[in-house]
Order: C-alpha cells, then sequence, then structure tokens
C-alpha cells in the first residue's frame, strides 16, 4: 500500500539500524547488507484517542494493530526462509510494567522460535515525574498521592497497579478541597464521580484481576480536570504491609505542566519492554559515557532486572525522510538522501536491532548457532557487555553497555 512516512521516525531507525553505506556522506547503517521489511502502523481510532484524551497531532497505535504487524513480519520470514529481527520503537505506561502486556507476552512467545529476535525501545520516562511508588503502607492505613494538573490539560489517565495479594480502594479530593468519598474495591465496579467546581468528571473502574497479571489494577479517567494539585487518597484494605505504584502517561501524550509531586525515575520501562523474552535497552551518551536523563529505567515492578543493557542513543547519525515528491530511481534516491542526528531510546533500539543482525549472521546464516532465539541472543549480548565502571545489575545501565566484540572476545579461548 503507499504511503509516506510523515514523522520519520521508521526511516531513521530502519537507516541506523541497517541503511546502506554511502562513502560520499560517511553514512552506513550498522548492519548495512541487511534485508528491510517495513511495516506502517495505521494511526489509532479516534473513538481509542477520545478514551484516553489523547491529542489528534500526537501519533498513538493500537495494541492489536502493532500485534497484527508483529504477525506478518513472522509469516514473511518463515516463508522466506530467513531469520528475523523485529525492532520496536514504541510504548506505553498503560500496561503494570512486569510482564510487558498482551503484546509483550506475543513478543515472548515468537521470540522462542528459533531465528526470530525481539527487540524493543526502554523508552523516555525517567525524567518525566510520571511514576509513583509509595513507601511500605501498613494494613487499614491510607496515603495521599499529589498530581499537579496543568492548566492547559483536558484530560488523563492514572492506573493504580499492585500485587494479586493485595486490595486497595481510592477517592479523589480535588484543588478546591472537595472530597469524593471513598469508592469500594469491588470484582466490577465502575463509578462516575463529578466535581461540583470546576466541572471535572473523574471515571474510576477497578480491575481486581487484571487479564494481563491477575493484578489489582484501579483506572482513573480525569476529563476536564481542574488545575492545580489533586490528592488521590489510597486506602490498604487488608492487615498486609506492601506496596503499590502508580504511573501517569508517556510523555506527549499529557501536558508537560501534569505530573506527580513526589515522583520515582526508577521502573519507568515502558511495556512491551518490562517482558522477560524480548531485549531491551536503555540509552546512553557514548561520546562521553554519561547517563542520559531521560532514559527509562528499571527494574520491573516485579522486580526483574530490566534493562538487559544501555545502548549508544544521543546525536545518532541517521537517515531522514525524503522532502518533496518521492525520487523515482536508484541515483535520484542516493543524490536526494537526507540525514540527521536524533535522540533517544528507539535510536538505542535500531542501532541494537542492527548489532542482533550481525549475531544472527554469524549464528544462523553462518551456521554457528542455528538454534539462536531471542532468548539466547539476549544472554550473548548480556555476555559480552562492557561493565567497565558498572556495578550489576544496575537500573539504568542493566548488565553493561552493548559491545558486540565483547561477545565474541569472551567466546575465543584464552591463552594461559
Amino acid at each position: 500500500m503507499p504511503s509516506r512516512d510523515i514523522n520519520g521516525h521508521g526511516t531513521f531507525m530502519a537507516g541506523a539500524a541497517c541503511g546502506n553505506i554511502m562513502e560520499n556522506v560517511d553514512f552506513s547503517g550498522v548492519a548495512p547488507y541487511t534485508s528491510i521489511c517495513m511495516v506502517k502502523c495505521k494511526e489509532a481510532k479516534q473513538n481509542l484517542r477520545n478514551f484516553y484524551f489523547i491529542k489528534s497531532s500526537n501519533p498513538c497505535y493500537a495494541e492489536g494493530d502493532i500485534m497484527t504487524g508483529i504477525r506478518y513480519l513472522v509469516n514473511i520470514a518463515e516463508k522466506n526462509g530467513m531469520p528475523l529481527v523485529i525492532c520496536l520503537g514504541m510504548g506505553t505506561n498503560q500496561g503494570g510494567h512486569n510482564r510487558g502486556g498482551i503484546l509483550g507476552e506475543l513478543m515472548e512467545s515468537y521470540g522462542d522460535y528459533r531465528g526470530i529476535l525481539m527487540v524493543t525501545a526502554a523508552g523516555n520516562e525517567a525524567n518525566t515525574s510520571h511514576h509513583y511508588q509509595n513507601d511500605p503502607l501498613n494494613g487499614g492505613d491510607d496515603v495521599e498521592v499529589e498530581v499537579r494538573v496543568g492548566e492547559n490539560e483536558r484530560g488523563f489517565t492514572i492506573k493504580l497497579w499492585t500485587d494479586a495479594t493485595e486490595l486497595y480502594s481510592v477517592g479523589l479530593i480535588s484543588p478546591d478541597g472537595e472530597y469524593s468519598g471513598k469508592t469500594q474495591a469491588r470484582l466490577g465496579e465502575q463509578r462516575r464521580v463529578s466535581f461540583l467546581f470546576g466541572g471535572t468528571v473523574v471515571y474510576i473502574e477497578y480491575l481486581l484481576f487484571s487479564f494481563e497479571s491477575g493484578d489489582e489494577c484501579i483506572q482513573l479517567r480525569f476529563q476536564n480536570p481542574t488545575s492545580g494539585v489533586w490528592k488521590i487518597r489510597v486506602f490498604n484494605e487488608l492487615q498486609s504491609t506492601r506496596r503499590f505504584d502508580m504511573w501517569l502517561p508517556i510523555r506527549n501524550f499529557i501536558d508537560d505542566q501534569t505530573y506527580f509531586l513526589k515522583a520515582n525515575p526508577d521502573t519507568t520501562i515502558c511495556d512491551p519492554g518490562n517482558n522477560r523474552g524480548v531485549i531491551t535497552t536503555s540509552f546512553y551518551n557514548s561520546e562521553n559515557r554519561g547517563v542520559a536523563a531521560e532514559s527509562s529505567r528499571g527494574f520491573t515492578r516485579g522486580n526483574e532486572i530490566k534493562p538487559d543493557f544501555a545502548a549508544p542513543g544521543v546525536e545518532v547519525y541517521g537517515t531522514l525522510p525524503f522532502a518533496g515528491n518521492y525520487p523515482i530511481g536508484e541515483q535520484e534516491r542516493n543524490d536526494r538522501a537526507r540525514y540527521g542526528s536524533r535522540t533517544g531510546s528507539s535510536q538505542a533500539a535500531a542501532v541494537t536491532a542492527g548489532v542482533v543482525a550481525l549475531l544472527a549472521e554469524w549464528a544462523i546464516v553462518r551456521g554457528n548457532d542455528r538454534a539462536l532465539d531471542t532468548e539466547k541472543a539476549k544472554m550473548y549480548l548480556i555476555r559480552g557487555a562492557d561493565r567497565n565502571g558498572i556495578t550489576i545489575p544496575s537500573r539504568i545501565w542493566g548488565n553493561g553497555t552493548l559491545d558486540l566484540y565483547g561477545v565474541f572476545d569472551r567466546l575465543r579461548p584464552s591463552a594461559f
């Protein structure tokens, strides 16, 4: 189907991972002789955008459509008898940050196939103040979580997640001091709360057994929220002392001035990157080996080690979409090719995908390890990671920094 890349995200990632060698502009992708099979996701329907209060100007995709694209790619790879590296430069805060949601489960399932390799971006959420984690809360006690809402915010969601062994309820206090009262945690409980001053409406939905993991999830949807500081009173209904986590949507899906006042930068890896069956990379500045402030941090909500490692993601050089009409012929494409630099976890995922493609060539195409799947590829890369100056496991670095040479250096025999 004819289409154009409007925002350049996919074009840049493909070029960084496996763009052709262009000596005249000093450019090459990580794996320049790799075949590319590109899937362009259609944008989410308006009713889904309306439900989550996402502006039409922000790219947004439905999980089901992404899953369909992955299945298509797997079918193409099987038809052609080729190994496949899937690079996903998308993520969400809507899941439980533990198993990667349904999309993560699907990617883990396909990643168990020999020759199917799944790479995901960790996200750019560490410095957004979109994650809250409470101190251990005693049974029968409650705590107030403060959320500052910006003046331009027209609507947003918050999700509270806790283990299946726990039970929490919530109540809301508006910036004007109006209290909704405590809502009851019951199976299938839904409540619409209208606040007299300001015209705010909040929809509260209890999922005592979420479809993702069976854990409790409370979803709060704020429509036309009054600006100022909102307080969410969270009640521990059982006698055990445990914690819970809350997440706001990812950056660009919410106003910059809407955030938790007492935020936690850890456990900010976006789903599906929290699934243990995919390769998840954070990013850093490879010029000075510096930490990128916005790079999402681990671990998962279940305290499993993520990210797996960090890859270069600051000022990565890659391809940009063509300006004007699409060129005709290879010569015109080469003459009009554009290049530039971008920063973020998707760029790190693209670099990692290129490295994984080179690893797959060595392992599968050249017959050194024909049983290579996602888990085994991840273990190769973890074994070869550069840990110089890093204490592992690390919430920022995972198991170190990506180093393909280190993989093969550790595989060869050492002289005694």
